[in-house]
């Protein structure tokens, strides 16, 4: 009848019973399996997320290290310090030393100054187990102090721990102290010996950027005249303009917006066809003024001036990089 109810009976109730522990049986494997699902696959997960978390060739290290090293690099907070690029860091920095003192008053395996171990460390400055974490997490807050500046991430953070902050945003990049650019050049190097694949830019072939290359090398001599675009005389921004023409790559007339135009890459190591950008006589760090190409075998040749022409000289002569772009790398 309508508006009657019934309760079920015993084989009903058994029935009900067997559904609903049934649904939790079924509901218990699912959930075993997405906990084990997780469990296997959050290593790999956490590596997306941070990089490489490992040292894949400790040769060199001390094993009383290695671990340690591992540990504070992924507990530091940030993806640009890897275990690889701080193992080498240490090693530029006192040769796993723990007892290392500088002239200056650097303290340790990390070399701390006194202020900045007062600001930034805890525990024993004499001790690897307080003074290796300090000095990744270290680095992580210099990394986050010049993350505004353009350029590679890393390069800037090992430019801050070396030359400072201030130097690195001063520069709007790697400051061009010989002894920093040495610092930044010989971690990233090592830190691609002991297991790091390091971005520094999208590869170009010499053969793609061979015709640029000839070009720059047939403009020897000419004239530097501010405004020229050639063929008989050019300012520095037109003869790399015009090199790149070559091979169907148009680039912005004037420095400022070729910078723009990029992409930028790791200034450390530049390849044939890069272009260096400097202050000049009318730039500025954030706005260079004057460009040249790097046409390898440690040489760059530019429009130097109206008293030197296109001249080439030697990559140790441009002391004030502030960015390095690879017009060629954005069609690829």
């Amino acid at each position: 009848m309508v508006g009657t109810s019934r309760r079920p009976g015993r084989g009903g109730r058994w029935l009900l019973w067997l559904g609903v522990g049934g649904f939790v049986t079924i509901g218990g494997v699912f959930l075993l399996i997405s906990i084990l699902i997780l469990l296997i696959a959050a290593p790999f997960l956490d590596e997306q997320r941070t990089g490489s978390r490992a040292i894949v060739n400790s040769e060199g290290i001390p094993t009383e290290y290695v671990q340690l090293i591992t540990d504070a690099a992924n507990a530091a907070g940030c993806a640009e310090v890897t275990p690889a690029i701080l193992a080498a860091q240490l090693r530029q920095e006192s040769g796993f030393n723990p007892q290392a003192r500088s002239p200056v008053g650097a303290m340790g395996i990390a070399q701390f100054m006194p202020g900045t171990w007062a600001s930034h460390g805890t525990g024993d400055v004499w001790n690897p187990v307080d003074a290796i974490p300090a000095a990744a997490r270290y680095d992580c807050a210099v990394a986050a102090s010049v993350a505004s500046v353009p350029g590679s991430a890393q390069e800037k953070m090992l430019a801050a721990y070396n030359a400072g902050p201030g130097a690195v945003l001063a520069y709007a990049g790697v400051p061009p102290y010989p002894e920093t650019r040495n610092y930044v050049r010989t971690i990233l190097a090592q830190a691609q010996v002991y297991g790091d694949a390091l971005d520094t830019g999208a590869e170009v072939s010499v053969e793609a950027v061979q015709p640029v290359l000839d070009f720059m090398w047939s403009q020897i001599g000419k004239p530097y005249v501010w405004g020229a675009t050639g063929p008989n005389a050019w300012d520095c921004s037109s003869l790399v303009q015009a090199a790149y023409r070559t091979i169907g790559i148009s680039i912005p007339r004037v420095t400022t917006d070729q910078l723009a135009f990029g992409p930028r890459v790791a200034a450390v190591e530049p390849q044939p066809g890069d272009l260096l950008f400097i202050p000049g006589s009318d730039g500025t760090a954030l706005a260079p003024g004057h460009v040249g190409m790097y046409v390898g075998n440690g040489q760059v040749i530019a429009a130097k001036g109206a008293r030197w022409g296109v001249v080439l000289s030697e990559l140790s002569d441009w002391t004030t990089v502030v960015a390095v772009t690879r017009p060629l790398a954005s069609s690829f």
